[in-house]
């Protein structure tokens, strides 16, 4: 008979996120970010520079948009595009 273990695996976040979206990688807004001092628009692009222990995307937004704001990646909507 097999034992189970009670060991549970701990997911890293931040890990994952930083594989799925890899320094260069080029997401579009889906839904708009409706910040105060800088808001997106529905199709802004974003180009990722890394993942903070906030579990955010870093990096800058490609003309004509621009603005430091952070990208949200369990609040904000969007997809990745290259």
């Amino acid at each position: 008979m097999r034992r189970q273990s009670n060991m549970s695996c701990s997911i890293n976040k931040k890990e994952v996120y930083s594989a799925r979206y890899p320094k260069g990688t080029i997401i579009e807004l889906t839904e708009p970010i409706d910040d105060l001092y800088s808001p997106k628009p529905i199709g802004s692009r974003f180009k990722v520079e890394s993942v903070d222990d906030a579990y955010q995307l870093q990096g800058y937004w490609l003309p004509p948009q621009s603005g430091s704001i952070a990208v949200i990646i369990e609040k904000d909507k969007f997809k990745i595009v290259s």
